[in-house]
């Protein structure tokens, strides 16, 4: 085996040797078992074997140069043969060499060395961009250029932690009475008040008994409701932020949602809206009128964004807004003394945007359980899931205490 065979030999055997290690080197540099340290080391064994491969591949140019020389340059008698068989050897090759000018020599052993230290740099610096690229990418690329795609996966990409939207409205579920029941129906007796009187007695006469008192029931049958959301284990290994912390809160964004509608179903449900176009004379009628006292002093007006909007342009006598800041109420405002809350359009029916009521005594909601759990699907699925089980009955208690409105805006406003 000639020398050029050996050295291409151990040069292939040195590459497949560098493969290897390159391949350890960026497994131990995503082990979280690893240490720097560890990593380190298989970066200077690298460093060790890409250089052996340096030198030798810039030895085999040398040889494979000598080997281009024109044969008439060689002396045939100064050729031996081997009688091994193997490559033909010079027997008179150190007479030879000397026997060449020295300012041949010096040119050619100088163009020999640029030759060397050429093909060294072009394959150092080949290697090293494709071994870099390789580490940081897992892919081996051409390294005729680097461009902005090249460098993408060390340009920084800054991930701030997520911010969430806030409701905008007031949540009606906690506007309104929860009842906590333990089966699937039943009933509250609700007693009445009467307007029967005593009657006028005789001496030794009997007493006459008085009217049976009114009992009103009012019905619970409970309805389930259940929403999930799924995360797989890809989501949960390949992210650091918290999404079942995300999630659960999202669960109870499902519930709220879920309340307001059927509570708003509850206070518009099978009663008349009447229009108005004078909105103070409206809520006044419903407080002063339609309500006794004791329900009007407990009431509170429901009203949409748009009809809000309404409401709040009015002004008294003397120009001042009917619709007061309110430090006492919890969404703010306040009008003809009642709590204002603004609710969002999309969720009154087209006929309603006004509702006054004493919200404890017109709605009750009677819940018996709400889970909400995390549920492991099987391991060939391989995801988990969030979910949230709500037994309750959002109900109409008394459609007599709730007054629809369907406001709009005064006459003398259109004509301004």
């Amino acid at each position: 085996m000639s020398k050029l065979e050996k050295l291409t030999k151990e040069v292939a055997e040195k590459q497949a040797e560098l493969k290897n290690l390159t391949a350890e080197t960026r497994s131990a540099a995503e082990d979280e078992t690893k240490s720097v340290d560890d990593v380190k080391a298989g970066m200077d064994h690298i460093d060790t074997v890409k250089a052996d491969i340096e030198k030798w591949q810039a030895d085999i140019s040398v040889l494979q140069g000598a080997e281009s020389l024109p044969t008439e340059e060689r002396d045939e008698d100064e050729i031996g043969v081997d009688d091994s068989g193997d490559e033909p050897v010079e027997e008179n090759a150190v007479e030879v060499e000397s026997e060449k000018p020295e300012i041949e020599k010096e040119d050619e052993e100088r163009g020999v060395e640029d030759m060397k230290k050429q093909v060294v740099a072009t394959g150092a610096e080949n290697e090293t961009v494709a071994f870099e690229e390789f580490l940081k990418t897992g892919e081996v690329r051409d390294a005729s250029g680097l461009a902005l795609k090249d460098g993408a996966v060390i340009i920084p990409e800054t991930i701030l932690a997520p911010e969430h939207e806030q409701h905008q409205f007031p949540r009606l579920g906690n506007l309104v009475r929860k009842v906590a029941v333990s089966t699937t129906t039943g009933k509250l007796p609700v007693f009445m008040t009467s307007t029967d009187k005593l009657k006028a007695h005789t001496e030794y006469a009997p007493t006459d008994k008085g009217a049976t008192p009114e009992i009103k029931p009012i019905l619970w049958d409970l309805n389930t409701y259940t929403g999930a959301y799924a995360f797989s284990q890809e989501l949960i290994s390949d992210s650091s932020y918290n999404w079942e912390t995300e999630l659960r809160s999202r669960l109870v964004e499902l519930r709220d949602n879920t309340d307001d509608s059927l509570i708003m179903t509850a206070l518009t449900n099978g009663v008349k809206a009447v229009a108005s176009s004078d909105p103070v004379s409206a809520l006044k009628t419903a407080l002063n009128v339609n309500l006794k006292p004791q329900d009007s002093q407990s009431a509170s007006i429901i009203i949409s964004q748009s009809a809000y909007d309404i409401v709040d342009q009015l002004v008294d006598s003397d120009k001042r807004p009917l619709l007061q800041p309110s430090i006492a109420d919890a969404t703010g405002y306040s009008i003809l003394g009642k709590t204002v809350v603004i609710v969002d359009d999309n969720l009154f029916p087209k006929s309603v945007n006004a509702i006054v009521a004493p919200l404890n005594k017109a709605v009750i909601n009677f819940k018996l359980a709400e889970i909400t759990g995390q549920f492991q699907d099987t391991y060939d699925i391989w995801y988990k899931q969030l979910g949230i089980f709500l037994r309750e009955d959002v109900v109409q208690a008394r459609k007599d205490l709730i007054i629809n409105l369907h406001l709009s805006k005064p006459a003398s406003s259109d004509e301004a």
